[in-house]
């Protein structure tokens, strides 16, 4: 049990450093975050017998209390792996984008404004982005 517990520490570590080190998502709220649904995720995976206790004093002297759900270390291993080759950027080394599909003939610049338009809507305020709907739709040639 105690080199279980340890196993259990190294992958809450490991989980932690893939947390900190992932970037933040500036469109997505924070109640569905990458950051904050991991960290709940690993919050029940080092809470197993937390939860066991908990169950078995809610219930009545004569029930047993539910079983804690196991952790599949190999699992969770191979999940912290490819998040980490992810982090690295080790598929876009060994799978290249090709610049034709990146910078299309018909429309380079397409791909930068719309990370462009990603980085600025967070901070953008109602009348600015009431103002570039209304350029949008009036097209003056």
């Amino acid at each position: 049990m105690a080199a279980n517990q340890s196993s259990i520490k190294t992958l809450l570590k490991q989980w932690s450093r893939i947390i900190q080190a992932w970037p933040k998502d500036k469109l997505r709220p924070d109640s569905v975050s990458f950051q904050t649904v991991m960290q709940a995720r690993i919050n029940n995976l080092g809470a197993p017998a937390a939860a066991a206790t908990n169950a078995k004093a809610n219930d009545a002297p004569t029930a047993q209390a539910s079983p804690s759900v196991p952790v599949n270390e190999q699992k969770e291993l191979r999940q912290i792996k490819a998040l980490d080759a992810l982090l690295q950027n080790r598929f876009a080394t060994m799978y290249p984008f090709p610049n034709a599909v990146r910078y299309p003939q018909s429309m380079p610049t397409h791909y930068d404004d719309v990370i462009k338009e990603m980085d600025e809507a967070p901070t953008r305020s109602r009348f600015t982005a009431f103002m570039n709907r209304i350029k949008g739709s009036l097209r003056l040639s």
